[in-house]
């Protein structure tokens, strides 16, 4: 189990055992799988999705920048209302699987797509990114609203 996969797994079971769920209660309560929480207890995901983590800190009553923030990087720093774009590079890897192409990235853990050909794979994970960039984006900003921050671009 890498280091990521074992700090969700330890939060989640953390905050769950606090409210005496148990795993499938906490799954109806996120709204989700109860092997999904099964797996991410046992860090058998890797790279979880952003939504779930979402889903699961909301059911939790916590804050979703504490599971989030594990499985994503920073998000890169640009000055307030600048686009979600990024000059750093990222890695798409897509693989076939039987009739499906399956895509992440290899920089930013839950930024996955999965379609059924090459072309919609790339669109679907160029849009997952940018949805990952905005949401952690998001997170930050609410996070540190009335701190004294400082926000600049990043180059790597």
């Amino acid at each position: 189990m890498d280091a990521r996969a074992r700090a969700i797994s330890e939060v989640i079971r953390f905050y769950r055992a606090q409210r005496d769920w148990t795993q499938e209660g906490l799954a109806q309560e996120a709204g989700i799988a109860a092997t999904s929480v099964v797996r991410l207890e046992n860090g058998e995901i890797a790279r979880p999705r952003v939504t779930t983590l979402k889903k699961l800190a909301d059911a939790l009553g916590i804050d979703a920048h504490e599971l989030t923030s594990i499985v994503a990087h920073p998000s890169v720093g640009l000055p307030d209302g600048a686009p979600v774009e990024t000059s750093v590079p990222f890695t798409a890897v897509y693989e076939r699987d039987g009739d499906w192409w399956i895509g992440y990235v290899e920089e930013l853990p839950g930024a996955n797509a999965q379609e059924r050909t090459l072309d919609e794979a790339r669109q679907s994970l160029r849009e997952a990114v940018r949805d990952i960039l905005e949401a952690n984006r998001e997170l930050t900003r609410t996070e540190f609203e009335g701190h004294e921050v400082v926000r600049e671009p990043l180059s790597a």
